[in-house]
């Protein structure tokens, strides 16, 4: 306001964001976009990999059942793995100058500029929400449609 420019605020919130985490994904990531290699890189895939679940209602237990996404909850890693998961979301703002604050699964994105330029400010925030969609999808997260803020 200082500066005399308007904001476009975006809160952006995903559905089961934790447990849609793909392992897979994860250790490319990890190894790919981090350097993460070696004893370091075993270590993460012995905590994310052949993890199994089961369930039980009433007296009645299921057999196991292999996960092939999900984080581990109730430890600090989870939003921490999380957080490297999502890095692919600073650069897909980097490309519309826009500017990005993250903490665990809670996403904000935001550009300030002159009134002038809303109709470019307007397009260019469009075009980033759809590019962070696509980055979503192609990741495996959703966005929780009915909970995004403007």
């Amino acid at each position: 306001m200082d500066r005399e420019e308007i904001t476009f605020l975006i809160l952006i919130d995903l559905s089961a964001a934790l447990d849609t985490i793909n392992h897979s994904l994860m250790i490319d990531i990890l190894k790919n976009d981090f350097g993460i290699v070696g004893a370091v890189k075993k270590w993460f895939e012995s905590y994310l990999v052949s993890r199994q679940q089961r369930i039980i209602v009433k007296q009645h237990l299921s057999d196991y059942f292999q996960l092939e996404s999900g984080l581990p909850q109730g430890s600090c890693l989870g939003p921490v793995l999380f957080l490297i998961y999502a890095s692919g979301l600073f650069k897909v703002a980097a490309k519309y100058l826009t500017n990005i604050h993250t903490y665990a699964d809670d996403t904000q994105l935001y550009l300030s500029f002159k009134p002038t330029f809303q109709q470019n400010a307007v397009n260019t925030i469009e075009e980033c929400i759809a590019d962070v969609r696509a980055w979503m999808v192609s990741n495996r997260l959703m966005i929780n449609d009915s909970k995004p803020n403007f």
